[in-house]
C-alpha cells in the first residue's frame, strides 16, 4: 500500500517484506512459522487495503517468495537457483493471478491496471516537478504537463523491463539478506552469501547487446534493448552490491554501516546506478579475487 501513497519508500519497505517470514520458515520449519506468520500478515493487509488485489500483490511480492526463500536458504540451494526460483515464483504468481483476472473480467481488468498505472505515474511525474533539483519556469512546466499522455506511453513500453527487473531485486534482496543475517550467526558456511556470488561473465555481451540496441535508430529494437538493459542491468547491480558487501566484511563494518548505507539508497536511489558499474568493472577487475577459487570449485558462483 505504501507504494502508492509513498513510492520511494514503499518500495524500499516491500522489498523487504518477506525477510521475518523467511527467518521465520529457517527457524520453525518444522511448525511451518513462516506460512503461519504469511497467512496472518495477509488478513492485516486484506483488513487495512479492503482490496483483494492489495492481498494477492502481497502475496505474489513478499508472503510466498519469503517463505520460499527461507526454505531454499535453510535446504542450502546454490545463490543462482534460489534466485531463479524466487523470480518464477513471483512472475508465476502474478501472471496466474493476471490471466484469471482477464477471463474473470473479460479483459476489462487491463484497463483497470492501466488506469490505476497512470494515476500514479501522474502522481510520481507531479512529484517530480513540484521538487525538482532545478527550479522549472511555469511554461516549462505546462509544456512537460502536457507531453505527460506520450511519457507514459514510453513508460509502458520499457514497463516489462521495469517489472523483471523489480522482480529480479526481490529475490537478491531476501537471498542476499537472509544469507547474510545467518551467516553473522554461523548458521551458514562461509562460502555462501551475496559477497562470494557473481555472474557468469560472459553474461555481460547480453548487457552490451541491449545497449547496441538501444543505439539503433528503430523504436522496436530500442524498446528491446531498454528492457534487456533494466533486467539485466539489475543483476549487476547485485553483483556491485556483493562487491560492497565483501569489502564492509573485510574491515568489520558493524551494524551502524549497514543502517547508514540502506538510509543512503533510500534517499538517493541513483546510488543502485553506481552498484552497477561496480558489478560490470567487476567482470574484469575481479575486485574479491574470488575467480581463482571459482575455476576450480564451480558451485562458488552460486
Amino acid at each position: 500500500m505504501g507504494i502508492f501513497v509513498f513510492p520511494r519508500a514503499g518500495l524500499f519497505v516491500a522489498l523487504f517484506a518477506g525477510v521475518p517470514l523467511a527467518l521465520a520458515q529457517v527457524a520453525y520449519h518444522r511448525y511451518q512459522l513462516g506460512v503461519g506468520a504469511m497467512v496472518l500478515a495477509g488478513l492485516v493487509v486484506e483488513i487495512l487495503s479492503h482490496n483483494p488485489l492489495g492481498l494477492l500483490l502481497y502475496m505474489a511480492w513478499a508472503g510466498l517468495s519469503g517463505v520460499l526463500a527461507g526454505e531454499l536458504v535453510r535446504r542450502h540451494k546454490s545463490f543462482n537457483f534460489s534466485l531463479a526460483a524466487i523470480s518464477g515464483q513471483i512472475i508465476g504468481f502474478s501472471s496466474f493471478i493476471l490471466a484469471f483476472f482477464y477471463f474473470k473480467t473479460q479483459g476489462r481488468i487491463f484497463d483497470e491496471v492501466q488506469k490505476q498505472l497512470y494515476l500514479a505515474f501522474d502522481q510520481v511525474f507531479r512529484l517530480y516537478l513540484k521538487h525538482s533539483p532545478a527550479s522549472l519556469p511555469v511554461a516549462d512546466r505546462k509544456i512537460l504537463l502536457g507531453m505527460e499522455p506520450e511519457l507514459f506511453k514510453s513508460f509502458i513500453t520499457v514497463l516489462p523491463g521495469i517489472g523483471v527487473a523489480t522482480v529480479l531485486l526481490t529475490a537478491l534482496v531476501l537471498v542476499s539478506t537472509v544469507e547474510g543475517l545467518l551467516s553473522r550467526k554461523a548458521a551458514l558456511p562461509v562460502s555462501r552469501g551475496v559477497d562470494k556470488w557473481h555472474l557468469w561473465d560472459p553474461s555481460i555481451f547480453v548487457l552490451i547487446g541491449g545497449l547496441a540496441l538501444i543505439a539503433i535508430p528503430n523504436q522496436m529494437s530500442r524498446v528491446l534493448g531498454i528492457n534487456t538493459f533494466l533486467a539485466v542491468g539489475t543483476l549487476y547491480v547485485g553483483q556491485g552490491a556483493g562487491v560492497i558487501v565483501s569489502y564492509a566484511k573485510g574491515r568489520g563494518f558493524g551494524i551502524l554501516f549497514w543502517i547508514l548505507s540502506a538510509t543512503f539508497i533510500l534517499l538517493q536511489p541513483l546510488i543502485l546506478i553506481m552498484l552497477g558499474v561496480v558489478g560490470v568493472l567487476d567482470v574484469w577487475l575481479d575486485f574479491r579475487k574470488i575467480r581463482r577459487t571459482t575455476d576450480n570449485n564451480p558451485a562458488t558462483e552460486g
